[in-house]
């Protein structure tokens, strides 16, 4: 490792300063080192599996008809995001996790604790910018059912999947070339309040409009063709639901660990601050791993379709391994109508 100390001032400025601001690790505490080793074998063993299990998801929507839904291809556009955290973010954190280990003020260090701000801030925000794709998705197909068809397209999913990730590339790669980090703290306060706004303003609104549904279907005021379409969304918004509740169970550690490092009240161990950061961003990451479980959890064509492809099975024998594995009794997998979510 290269051991060339950079100057103070030179490492502010590229804002590779030790994390926590009372200092680096102490390096006799073995139980913060334990737990940093920790940290890391536990994300090395998880990288492959992310990764893996989100290249899933997106290869089996764009290769198995019966998935290519509207609904599923804004799934597949998040999986994206898991699955650069998989392929790059995930080891950038373990780089960064090393870097602590090692608490040195040389040029490698910087390199590393740099890199892995950009990458892991760049994946932080598209996979929260995409959750609020998916939810205004849902909107759309519950709130607007008419217009839905019309409105929300397959190539426009893509198309605003590929801006949005222009726009958080915009928003990041500038970072190391700016000296007042302040506008990327007011930009990155801004981005997370439209993205978190705009996905609690979706859940709430489909939420009580459900509800209405709900008492129309009970009442028998609806047809036969409109209600079996209502389950289809509810069961999709469902979904949406879950990938939301599990994303803020992810990110209530780190939320706690940034509380933690700014207040000396709690705690003034740089040690414990160090193991609270490091284990937030962990359950933060990790995330990206939990997201394609979801998906194999609440939707039963996505079971069928992993078992499928990882082994080269028929529809019809992918089905019924499913069956024997869950033990469920199913509808035979045949394809569905836009916006269908068989579980």
């Amino acid at each position: 490792m290269n051991s060339t100390a950079v100057p103070s001032t030179t490492r502010i400025a590229l804002g590779c300063v030790p994390p926590i601001s009372q200092g680096t690790l102490d390096e006799t505490s073995s139980e913060a080192y334990g737990w940093l080793v920790f940290i890391a074998v536990i994300s090395i063993i998880t990288c492959p599996l992310t990764a893996v299990m989100n290249a899933l998801v997106i290869l089996a929507v764009k290769t198995i008809h019966r998935l290519k839904t509207k609904t599923n291809i804004a799934l597949a556009c998040l999986s994206t995001t898991d699955l650069a955290m998989g392929v790059i973010g995930q080891p950038a954190f373990i780089f960064w996790v090393i870097a602590q280990m090692q608490g040195s003020t040389s040029a490698t260090y910087c390199i590393r604790t740099l890199l892995s701000t950009i990458l892991l801030r760049m994946l932080g925000f598209a996979s929260l910018s995409h959750l609020a794709m998916i939810n205004v998705e849902r909107f759309i197909a519950i709130k607007h059912p008419l217009s839905y068809e019309t409105i929300v397209t397959k190539n426009r999913l893509v198309c605003f999947s590929a801006l949005l990730w222009m726009l958080v590339i915009s928003l990041t790669v500038p970072f190391p070339f700016v000296d007042n980090k302040e506008i990327f703290l007011i930009a990155d306060i801004h981005v997370i309040s439209l993205c978190l706004t705009t996905v609690l303003f979706c859940q709430v609104v489909l939420f009580y409009e459900t509800r209405r549904h709900e008492k129309r279907i009970a009442t028998q005021q609806v047809s036969l063709e409109a209600r079996e379409k209502f389950l289809k969304e509810k069961k999709a918004f469902k979904v949406t639901a879950t990938v939301l509740f599990f994303l803020i169970l992810c990110f209530l550690p780190l939320m706690f660990a940034y509380l933690i490092r700014a207040s000396n009240s709690i705690t003034t161990s740089v040690d414990l601050k160090y193991a609270a950061l490091s284990t937030g961003l962990t359950s933060a990451v990790l995330n990206s791993m939990v997201n394609p479980i979801i998906y194999c959890v609440r939707i039963r064509q996505f079971r069928v379709a992993f078992i499928q492809l990882i082994f080269q099975k028929s529809s019809a024998g992918a089905e019924n391994m499913e069956k024997r594995v869950f033990g469920r009794r199913n509808r035979a997998v045949v394809p569905h109508q836009e916006g269908s979510q068989e579980q």
